[in-house]
């Protein structure tokens, strides 16, 4: 009696998909496969990033939340080398590769989902994609200038920029699968502070028929 009861461990059974060496900047694609891999679909990175993922020639000057900035299969660089993007091109390849494979689920950007919101998902067998950094260290920023953006407004470049695969949690750390890496655990706290310095990112895949 008293208090709050602890929660039962979730772990989803994420495959693991790793981005290199095909992908070195790909992060936000092959985590997008590793989701449609666990859906029961199989989807190769490669051909995700090629064939559905909507991508700028050059990264400096590309808007991430509409495209992809430059080349994933590019780490050398050129103008042409790949840096990342948000969740607005992610939705567009995975809808787009599932329209044209059976369909059964749809990509929803979940961007400011917070930690309860993040655990409901998990809860109801949904992996959600986010956007954080390399080792969960503060995010900082490119020694690059800030550039505008087609649309107006204007884009300063995050350094050591990652996006994984939320696929498990306890009352006190969240396991991710990271395409970089084998999956690991995170304490909750670390977790929810560089998610949110990214803005909350996120995207979760829901089966047609059923409530967000």
């Amino acid at each position: 009696p008293g208090g709050e009861e602890p929660m039962t461990e979730i772990l989803l059974n994420v495959p693991q998909v790793l981005q290199n060496p095909e992908l070195p900047n790909g992060c936000e694609i092959t985590s997008c496969c590793e989701v449609l891999r666990y859906l029961g679909f199989e989807a190769d990175k490669c051909d995700l990033a090629d064939h559905y993922l909507p991508r700028s020639e050059r990264w400096y000057g590309a808007d991430p939340d509409e495209v992809y900035m430059g080349d994933p299969h590019k780490d050398d660089g050129t103008p042409e080398e790949g840096y990342y993007c948000f969740a607005g091109p992610i939705v567009e390849a995975a809808n787009t590769y599932l329209a044209r494979h059976g369909g059964g689920y749809t990509a929803h950007d979940l961007t400011g989902a917070e930690e309860a919101d993040l655990v409901a998902q998990l809860q109801k067998g949904r992996p959600v994609i986010f956007w954080a950094s390399l080792h969960f260290d503060d995010i900082g920023f490119a020694d690059v200038a800030p550039y505008p953006l087609p649309k107006g407004g204007v884009h300063r470049v995050f350094h050591t920029l990652h996006c994984m695969v939320l696929c498990g949690a306890t009352d006190t750390h969240f396991t991710v699968a990271d395409p970089l890496d084998f999956n690991r655990t995170v304490p909750r706290d670390r977790f929810m502070r560089v998610y949110r310095q990214l803005g909350s990112r996120a995207v979760v895949f829901v089966r047609q028929g059923e409530a967000l």
